[in-house]
């Protein structure tokens, strides 16, 4: 079971939510969820959930390899380039919030999934936001793997601490506060990672995630 806070992404209206299992299997995978509400009031019989009435969620950027099908390749561009989006904030904004998650995959025990990396955000070219993306908790869901790789010494490969991520459960967003820029002009975000080189035939790569949230 994976469990997240979605209350901060939704504002209101068509919501489009999906799913990428990144392994493969002969059956299929089923899927099923289950949306959990909680109206602040319960005067009226069948409240309506809403969110702030001047609000905007925009999706800045996923590299997320949610269409191979299609063709689309693994985020392996931190190895030669960076990624950059523009955006803009409107003077009147109240408040503005980078939603990032980040996760590192890939190269064996030398690659960017198993080593600390560093995530820098930089704002019109000047880095402004850090973020090491890892986790040390991964043998708490050793239960949650069944099929993970077990080893002579009693450790299965699922609890190796990894970049961001833990087999077994959700990855939560941190949280960048962008008001300063909330000026009505364009500005450009770059996210920076030194990606590894590819090891033992094994390439590394980063799930990266950036939504941006503004109310009024």
């Amino acid at each position: 079971y994976y469990r997240q806070e979605i209350t901060d992404v939704y504002y209101g209206g068509d919501v489009i939510v999906g799913a990428w299992i990144g392994n493969y299997d002969g059956g299929g995978h089923l899927l099923t969820m289950d949306i959990k509400s909680y109206p602040t009031s319960y005067a009226d019989p069948e409240p309506e959930v809403e969110g702030p009435a001047d609000a905007e969620v925009l999706p800045l950027f996923n590299t997320c390899n949610v269409l191979e099908m299609a063709g689309q390749n693994y985020g392996k561009l931190f190895a030669t380039d960076s990624l950059t989006v523009t955006f803009m904030i409107d003077s009147d904004a109240a408040s503005a919030r980078l939603r990032y998650i980040s996760t590192g995959h890939g190269g064996w025990g030398e690659g960017d999934e198993f080593v600390p990396k560093q995530n820098t955000i930089l704002i019109d070219g000047k880095p402004v936001f850090t973020h090491t993306p890892w986790r040390q908790d991964c043998g708490c869901y050793r239960d949650l793997n069944p099929v993970s790789g077990n080893f002579w010494n009693g450790l299965s490969s699922s609890d190796f601490s990894r970049s961001g991520w833990c087999p077994g459960t959700a990855t939560q967003p941190v949280y960048f506060d962008l008001s300063p820029w909330a000026d009505g002009k364009e500005h450009t975000l770059t996210v920076a990672i030194p990606q590894g080189k590819p090891v033992e035939g094994m390439f590394s790569h980063w799930a990266v995630s950036g939504v941006l949230i503004v109310e009024y």
